[in-house]
This record gives C-alpha cells, sequence and structure tokens, in this order.
C-alpha cells in the first residue's frame, strides 16, 4: 500500500476520534447550590418589628447575602440559589422592593428560584398590640408584582409554572454530565400543585431531583404532621406520601420555616434515599445575622458538603447540626466488581 493510500484512513480516523471527544461531555466538576433562609426579618418595614426589636433597619444583611454569592460565583463554582420561603415580614409593597433589590443582584449572573412561605401571602392585622397580624389566611400575595413570571420565563433555567405565577415553579441546571431538576412549591401545597409536581418529576425521569418548598421538617428531625394556618393544604408528611417520597429521582428537600437546624434522611418507595434538611436563622441575633446555607457538590467523591456561613461577619459555625456530609451517588465507581 502507498502512503497516499494509507494517509487518508489514517486522517479520517483522526477526525472520528477528534469529532467524538470534541462532542463529549465535559466530565463533572464540584459545584455548589446556595440556600437562603428566612429573609422576613431583614425586610421587616411595615410594623418595623425587628428595629423594635434589634433597634435599626437589617435589610443589609440580606444584600450582603446576594453580594457574596455574586462575588463567590466562580470561586465555589455557584449553580443555582434556592430560598425557602419568607422572603418578607408581612407581604408588605416596601418589604417586597427590599428583597427584590436584594435578589437583583444575581440577575444575568447566577440563576435563582423562591418559594413563598406563610409571611408572603394572607396578611390580615389583627386587634391586640400594634405589631399582632396574622399570615397565611388566604393565598393573597405581591409575589407577583416584584418577582413576575415573564421576567424568568426567558432565561435556559426556567422550566415552567403551575400555572401563570412563580408561586409553583420548576427549573434546571448542569453539570457536566449530570442533569438536575428543582420543584419549588408553595407554602402548604394543596392537593392540585402535588399533582401537578407529580406529572413533572414523572416527566423528567433523567433528572436528579431536588424539592424547595417553605414548611416540611421540624428542628426536632420529624416531618412535620399540621400547620396551624387557615390556608388549606399539605404538611411535610402528607408531602412525603403524596409527592415526595414515590419518585426514584428524587434525592434532597429544603425548607425553613421552624427556627433552627434539622436533618433527616428516608428511604423512598423505590429504596431511594432522600436527604431532608431545615435551616432558619431568624431567631438569633439581629434576625440572623445574613447566615445561609451553602452546600458543595463532590462528584468524584459522591459527596455533598455542607456549610453554614455568615457573610456579613463572614464566619462559620462548626456544629455538627450545621457543618456536615452527605452521601450521595453522582459517579459511579469505574472500578469493576469481580466476575460471578
Amino acid at each position: 500500500m502507498t502512503f497516499a493510500r494509507l494517509a487518508l484512513p489514517l486522517a479520517l480516523a483522526y477526525l472520528v476520534i477528534a469529532t467524538s471527544t470534541s462532542c463529549r461531555t465535559p466530565p463533572p466538576q464540584p459545584f455548589t447550590l446556595v440556600v437562603l433562609p428566612d429573609t422576613q426579618c431583614y425586610c421587616d418595614t411595615r410594623l418595623r418589628q425587628s428595629a423594635r426589636k434589634w433597634g435599626r433597619d437589617l435589610r443589609e444583611y440580606f444584600y450582603a447575602q446576594t453580594k457574596w454569592i455574586h462575588e463567590a460565583k466562580d470561586r465555589l463554582n455557584i449553580r443555582f440559589v434556592l430560598h425557602a420561603g419568607d422572603i418578607t415580614q408581612t407581604d408588605d409593597r416596601e418589604e417586597w422592593g427590599i428583597a427584590r433589590k436584594a435578589m437583583a443582584t444575581l440577575d444575568g449572573h447566577v440563576p435563582y428560584c423562591l418559594c413563598l412561605g406563610n409571611h408572603d401571602m394572607g396578611y390580615r392585622k389583627t386587634e391586640g398590640s400594634p405589631t399582632s397580624y396574622d399570615t397565611a389566611v388566604d393565598r393573597g400575595t405581591r409575589f407577583e408584582e416584584f418577582f413576575p413570571r415573564a421576567l424568568f420565563a426567558s432565561q435556559s433555567s426556567f422550566g415552567g409554572t403551575h400555572d401563570d405565577t412563580l408561586d409553583n415553579s420548576y427549573w434546571y441546571f448542569e453539570e457536566g454530565e449530570l442533569e438536575f431538576l428543582i420543584v419549588s412549591l408553595e407554602f402548604k401545597p394543596r392537593d392540585e400543585v402535588l399533582d401537578w409536581a407529580n406529572r413533572v418529576v414523572r416527566e423528567h425521569p433523567e433528572r436528579r431531583t431536588i424539592v424547595l418548598t417553605h414548611s416540611y421538617l421540624g428542628a426536632d428531625n420529624k416531618r412535620r404532621s399540621s400547620d396551624g394556618y387557615r390556608v388549606a393544604g399539605n404538611s411535610g408528611e402528607a408531602m412525603w406520601q403524596k409527592f415526595v417520597s414515590r419518585h426514584e429521582n428524587i434525592f434532597l428537600v429544603l425548607c425553613g420555616h421552624v427556627l433552627g437546624e434539622g436533618r433527616l434522611t428516608s428511604k423512598g418507595v423505590h429504596g431511594n434515599e432522600v436527604h431532608q434538611l431545615l435551616a432558619d436563622y431568624q431567631g438569633m441575633n439581629d434576625g440572623g445575622e445574613s447566615w445561609l446555607r451553602y452546600m458543595t457538590f463532590l462528584p468524584e467523591e459522591n459527596r455533598i458538603e455542607v456549610h453554614t456561613y455568615n457573610p456579613f461577619h463572614d464566619k462559620k459555625m462548626t456544629e455538627e447540626s450545621s457543618r456536615f456530609s452527605l452521601p450521595y451517588e453522582m459517579l459511579k465507581s469505574s472500578v469493576e466488581g469481580p466476575a460471578d
């Protein structure tokens, strides 16, 4: 065979190898999700309970959280930010304006989603003290006015919604070959919402799924069986039975609402482990002082490292309830076991 005849097959082989290599999905790198627990005290302006208790306006803590996320995006490879609800204190326009300003720091830089808490809906002033009120009397909210669906619908991370608002929504993100789905649910999600969420997860069997909702787990590490608010809907335990436990690809539930921290790992009906995490720091000094959670996924080690961090004061909590690891298989071992 002449050199010319040999060169052509070699060139074609090289082209095929080069093309297949260039199209290959890059291996997943370590990446981070950030969870913003209840920010209600930072937005509290209608009744100024926070100012009365701590002596000043606290919005700077909310601004510090999103500023830190923006600045840490590349260093930590932050892929998504999830707000666990009680965004505001009393569903007031001024309070929503503070929240919008804080979250706008992330627009065009880091994708994010929010879920509604009881303080974000159904506000009613009550008799008694000047600061007494009820929340979640109904599902009326100004959320759509400040976080309209249209603002997010064109983003690549946006999946869809239950209706024409962001009250119940789903989102996408990827890291290498790993594909994720986030399902964000209202406070005490109604049966019709859980039916919708079941359909969404069933339609995405290839995506590893995270559920975000406001009230689900207690600081006693147990799913909540009731919530004393007038809106009808499902507690954490009912959500587990009707939705979370039914899907093999759900591996994580994130929530706030209850003061403190909580952690529970349960097996779904398919035998899959579901990590369920609570974080809510509003009961601490200055309504939380900007404490947040960030979770770094280490695909090659099949592990999630959970950190609790205060960006305003640049400090961490190191107690076992605040700093821990979760096992989660992302990459199967390349070492094969012995043959049968």
